[in-house]
């Protein structure tokens, strides 16, 4: 099915049990979305894209209840961050995708990779 291309959370959680970093998987999400929307312009890419990228990461499973602790909890209860605005985008774009640029969520997405290697790297940095 297409959306073997994009990571899902069970994906996560079982590579995750294995031992790979949390950061790692939401980042390799994030890459997986964006070059999944830059292989074609269809409003179905990003409803898939839109659904990709609302559902949970393994934060959410190990900081339940406990989201003032999480390294991503500001991204989370910002309704202006980053996050909010690539979501409110693909929307926008999964009803009309196929008449919009896709370079404007492309750059979105793009930044907010950089943001999630930022936030690794920072938690990095408080843990050692």
């Amino acid at each position: 099915m297409v959306m073997a291309m994009l990571l899902d959370l069970k994906e996560m959680v079982r590579r995750h049990k294995q031992g790979e970093d949390p950061f790692d998987l939401a980042i390799e999400k994030w890459v997986r979305i964006r070059d999944y929307l830059i292989k074609k312009a269809d409003p179905e890419r990003y409803r898939e894209a839109f659904h990709c990228g609302s559902t949970k990461i393994i934060f959410c499973l190990d900081y339940k209840d406990h989201c003032p602790f999480c390294p991503m909890e500001s991204v989370c209860f910002d309704g202006q961050s980053l996050y909010y605005q690539i979501m409110r985008s693909l929307r926008v774009y999964s009803l009309a995708g196929a008449l919009l640029p896709r370079e404007p969520v492309i750059q979105l997405i793009e930044s907010y990779i950089g943001d999630l290697r930022g936030y690794r790297n920072e938690w990095l940095k408080k843990s050692h």
